[in-house]
């Protein structure tokens, strides 16, 4: 098999994937009246909120297995944090921005938190950027790595129209989802003051490099953080300990004495 066809391959396998996970996961919606977020919380001394949204296994506990909780702890953030589980139906359906406003969002606004930041790994990264190219009044600041974004064959066509603030056409192969995620973000990212909002970062060998670039090359360069690595939770460490090196909150005048997170779950 040529270098073409294993890339063609492997592009219309990332294409239709997100379809088989919605078909998958239909029948896993919660009954009428239920929640359908669970959290784990962690909770600090002052009123900043962090959502962190799972991968597309959609549970949070994986923040936990793999040190992001710990990371936070060791720098004295005080930030309140809420790490969610989520079926992954609700992001390619969208009705994560109304689940998680309902259930999450709007619960915090109406209790006086100062700022809110939302946080996603792969598919969870795709869902905050939906959230926040839907509900950009909500949302003080994103952090999205590895996201999936969607689609393959729009990439090239992007490029070649010179970005995507320059880009219009959506090539007739491509997921009509794709392109529609695209949009939201190209109108999003026309707005200057939102450029600085989003903070990327992604593995130089992830398969999501080449649209997390096109992405990256609309926002502030102190914004984007490119590391060696795949998609894989030893390179989204690496990551979100470079993302809190250098967005680092102490705990002031407390030395740490006060600064501990609690973790929520979304179901």
């Amino acid at each position: 098999m040529t270098m073409p066809q294993k890339l063609f391959i492997k592009r219309l396998i990332w294409t239709v994937s997100p379809i088989l996970i919605t078909i998958a996961a239909w029948g896993c919606f919660p009954k009428a009246g239920q929640r359908e977020l669970s959290f784990k919380k962690f909770v600090g001394p002052n009123r900043v909120l962090v959502i962190l949204l799972p991968t597309i296994k959609g549970e949070g506990l994986h923040y936990e297995k793999h040190g992001f909780v710990e990371a936070v702890r060791e720098r004295g953030f005080e930030s309140d944090l809420k790490i969610l589980d989520v079926n992954p139906v609700l992001y390619l359906q969208g009705r994560i921005v109304d689940v998680v406003n309902t259930e999450i969002v709007a619960p915090a606004i109406e209790a006086g938190y100062n700022k809110i930041i939302i946080v996603g790994i792969s598919l969870g990264g795709h869902g905050a950027l939906l959230y926040v190219t839907k509900a950009p009044q909500d949302i003080d600041g994103v952090v999205v790595i590895a996201p999936f974004i969607g689609g393959f064959f729009i990439n090239d066509v992007i490029q070649s129209a010179g970005g995507l603030s320059r880009w219009e056409e959506c090539p007739p192969i491509e997921w009509d989802y794709a392109c529609d995620m695209w949009k939201l973000l190209k109108d999003y990212l026309s707005v200057p003051e939102h450029q600085d909002k989003i903070i990327l970062g992604f593995g130089l060998e992830d398969d999501f490099a080449e649209s997390n670039q096109l992405l990256a090359n609309q926002l502030p360069a102190r914004n984007v953080f490119r590391v060696s690595g795949g998609h894989d939770w030893v390179t989204w460490k690496t990551i979100w300990t470079k993302v809190l090196d250098h967005f680092h909150v102490a705990c002031s005048d407390t030395n740490g004495a006060f600064c501990h997170i609690e973790v929520l779950r979304v179901d």
